[in-house]
């Protein structure tokens, strides 16, 4: 058996479901080191271009170190928010082969150095949209999720992130996406483990020893003192992670339940409101027994709603809303004859074309299995920003929707039930 008992840990899920907290407390532990997030996995993937010249760099690691320099988020440099300067990055990278890990490690591994811990752990939600690369540089590595009730998770998100819309519903669609994105390497990768919001902070120490048993770690009780290490995993410009430094709180625990429809800042029908992300996040709530809600609704299967699909047509689905529909995303895959699903985008972008061509290949044998099955296939107006972000084989895939699919409005669809309830 592999010894990872001083693997990398990567802490992963939504955002406002709890990531920076248990990173603040894994970062209190005396053995593992924690700093703030690194959005390394998503650059690797906006920049995939200039990896070969970074690697291949005669100079090496000239062109690494400034690739590590540049990864910034909201303009805050993250080696600056790490403490590494360019020559200790530079320095590092130098005693390294060239490699992806090392480019990531110049940062994880310099901060674990300086606070004289065994291991490194490293939080960035939005890397669980790239658990497969992740588990390709990192093969021994422990991944960590943690999953709150997603009607808190879409309030919080609304109400405390600058970047997000000010809608609950939109930020379900967000939520929805990520998890069902991610449940397969969950299920079948023995090197990740989930646990929820809610336990952690109910039942810390029962949930906090057994992550300590996967991770190999001893359990301390010290790690619910969170004071010291949030200055590591919560910078300060990040005013909605003030908390993470407070004891932990158990009536943030079903948040949802308890909100009047002015704190809640749903607007005139919160209970419609919440139903709604309840049917967009029913998978969630499904699996991990949270507390359904019975909801009317009349569903609009959808493939591929992004947010940024969801926040364009906010007016439209406000108004599907209105009159009792509601946008479902769905596996189509699921669907039987005489259903149909409405695909809202084609998301194939990006310079990793061996990524896109993989993608491209399963978006047309899933077009094929629809066609055989007799599901209804449409497609909404994809609007020209994302056009003009696909490459050759997302306008290729486009191409291929418009013409074996039929174009559609949402608000066409108002009054024409679903066989599905």
């Amino acid at each position: 058996m592999v010894d990872t008992s001083q693997a990398p840990i990567f802490i992963v899920g939504a955002p406002r479901s709890g990531t920076t907290l248990l990173a603040t407390i894994l970062a209190s532990h005396s053995q593992i080191s924690c700093g703030p997030e690194t959005h390394f996995f998503p650059y690797l993937e906006a920049n995939y271009q200039h990896i070969a010249a970074v690697l291949g760099d005669v100079d090496w690691p000239t062109k690494a170190t400034e690739f590590v320099g540049a990864i910034a988020v909201e303009n805050h440099p993250i080696a600056e928010l790490f403490g590494v300067t360019t020559q200790e990055i530079y320095r590092y990278l130098a005693a390294r082969k060239p490699s992806l890990q090392a480019l990531l490690e110049s940062l994880t591994e310099q901060h674990r150095i300086a606070l004289g811990k065994r291991r490194w752990a490293e939080k960035t939600p939005n890397h669980i949209l790239h658990l497969a690369t992740l588990r390709r540089l990192f093969p021994t590595a422990k991944v960590v999720r943690i999953v709150r009730d997603p009607r808190d998770v879409a309030l919080s998100m609304a109400a405390k992130l600058p970047w997000t819309s000010h809608a609950p519903l939109d930020s379900a669609y967000l939520i929805e996406r990520w998890y069902r994105q991610s449940k397969p390497f969950f299920e079948r990768d023995r090197l990740a483990y989930t646990l929820q919001y809610e336990t952690l902070v109910t039942q810390p120490t029962d949930t906090l020893q057994q992550l300590c048993r996967f991770l190999q770690a001893p359990f301390e009780p010290a790690m619910l003192n969170t004071e010291a290490a949030a200055q590591y995993t919560a910078p300060a410009h990040e005013t909605w992670k003030d908390q993470v430094a407070q004891a932990l709180d158990s009536s943030r625990c079903l948040a949802w339940q308890m909100r009047s429809p002015q704190r809640a800042g749903l607007g005139p029908s919160p209970d419609t409101n919440l139903k709604a992300i309840s049917t967009v996040c029913h998978e969630i709530i499904k699996d991990f027994n949270y507390r359904p809600l019975e909801c009317a609704l009349t569903p609009i299967f959808s493939c591929y709603t992004s947010e940024r699909f969801v926040r364009d047509r906010h007016q439209e689905i406000d108004h599907l809303l209105a009159h009792n529909h509601l946008l479902v995303p769905c596996d189509p895959l699921t669907l039987s004859v005489g259903e149909r699903v409405v695909y809202c985008d084609v998301p194939i972008s990006g310079y990793n074309y061996g990524k896109s061509l993989r993608k491209f290949g399963h978006f047309c044998l899933t077009l094929a299995a629809l066609r055989l099955k007799g599901v209804t296939v449409e497609f909404c107006n994809f609007g020209l920003s994302p056009k003009a972000e696909k490459n050759r084989f997302g306008q290729l895939a486009a191409h291929l929707l418009q013409r074996l699919g039929s174009p559609t409005e949402l608000l066409a669809m108002i009054g024409q039930s679903s066989s599905r309830q």
